[in-house]
């Protein structure tokens, strides 16, 4: 007798294979970079969209929204991404340093 299988989703998404998650789960804080770690976090959320949209759960217009928002922090503004960096790090480092002396 011949195995029919079944294709049923139970979750959303799957047209891709959830590989939005895979990469999150593997890549994110994994880089040692602090700027790609916030690019990953970024482009997974494209990704996602882009699964749920291609699976029909999300329309094309969220989908577009989700990219176009990338495409706007990524595409053109690194100085002052790389500023806002600095000026964390610079503020972590204090506090940290200020811990160490009892303030």
């Amino acid at each position: 007798m011949k195995r029919m299988e079944l294709n049923i989703q139970l979750f959303s998404g799957g047209s891709y294979d959830y590989m939005c998650y895979s990469i999150e789960n593997t890549y994110i804080d994994a880089v040692y970079d602090e700027e790609l770690n916030m690019l990953l976090k970024d482009l997974v959320l494209v990704l996602h969209d882009l699964e749920w949209w291609q699976s029909g759960d999300i329309g094309e217009e969220d989908y577009r929204k989700t990219l176009n928002d990338f495409k706007k922090k990524w595409f053109g503004n690194r100085d002052e991404r790389l500023k806002e960096i600095i000026e964390n790090k610079c503020k972590e480092l204090e506090e940290h340093l200020l811990n160490m002396v009892g303030e």
